[in-house]
């Protein structure tokens, strides 16, 4: 038993220290959040002819913070709310019940219903040429690997009919009758719809590496991990106070970690004298 006990305390010491390191992390994103200034964009196409006139192309690079609003010249229609935007994530997801079967430790056979979801449409779609725009203009941004923060522009559930997995659905008397099901044993309780996306001319905060690696002006990832990469319809002092937040959390839990490790360890250990 003391063995055990301190082999637990030391797992749970562990993840106090990843707890740690990930505070440590968000403390690094809060700080560049901090620190880095506002950039006009024009200042950042200024910055880049010069850099290109002098050294060519293919060298510029520029940490920056950008605020302006979401801007395409061909803004697509989102899937399910139908809106102009520059972004949409939707998905549709079906709730469904299974009869299950299971069988207690005197043999005993139970039959329950139990909830069940399954993804069966999920759709991602960005306008070409997406941007930032601020008063003084416009700059490309490429998305891949950002952390994105978009809004939520559809919900809806829709339940499903009582025999909806029928093979052969009729109705008498307005009442609902099906023969055949299709999967024996599960029965719908209906479809949910959400969307995500980035509309046009929202708000818009990002942080990331102005560059011309990709042989064109535009905002990606920056190659040095440590450096965030943010496309986000939250503002800075949102993004700040939820970093706050996040961060006292994981000093919390890192410190009850390491005091529960300590006291499974010392438990262990007078466990293993005294027994």
């Amino acid at each position: 038993m003391g063995i055990g006990l301190l082999i637990a305390g030391a797992v749970v010491a562990i993840v106090g220290l990843f707890l740690w390191i990930s505070k440590g992390k968000k403390e690094g994103k809060s700080a560049l959040l901090s620190v880095t200034d506002t950039s006009k964009i024009s200042e950042i196409n200024e910055n880049f002819e010069s850099m290109r006139s002098s050294m060519g192309n293919g060298n510029f690079t520029h940490f920056c913070e950008v605020k302006g609003v979401a801007h395409s010249d061909t803004p697509i229609t989102s899937e399910l709310a139908k809106k102009q935007v520059v972004y949409y994530s939707s998905k549709v997801v079906h709730e469904y019940e299974r009869l299950e079967e299971r069988r207690d430790s005197q043999g005993k056979l139970t039959k329950n219903w139990v909830k069940k979801s399954d993804v069966v449409s999920d759709n991602t779609n960005w306008a070409n040429g997406f941007g930032v725009k601020d008063e003084t203009g416009f700059i490309q941004i490429d998305p891949a690997k950002a952390e994105l923060h978009a809004i939520q522009i559809h919900s809806n559930f829709e339940k499903g009919e009582p025999n909806a997995d029928a093979l052969v659905k009729f109705k008498i008397g307005g009442v609902s009758f099906g023969l055949g099901d299709t999967t024996p044993g599960r029965r719908t309780i209906g479809y949910r719809y959400t969307e995500t996306a980035i509309p046009l001319n929202q708000a818009l905060y990002v942080l990331g590496d102005a560059n011309d690696r990709e042989g064109r002006l535009l905002i990606s990832k920056p190659k040095e991990s440590r450096y965030p990469f943010i496309v986000s319809t939250k503002s800075e002092t949102e993004l700040s106070g939820d970093l706050g937040s996040s961060i006292k959390g994981l000093k919390i839990g890192a410190f009850a970690c390491w005091i529960v490790g300590a006291g499974l360890a010392i438990y262990g250990l007078i466990s293993m004298v005294t027994g």
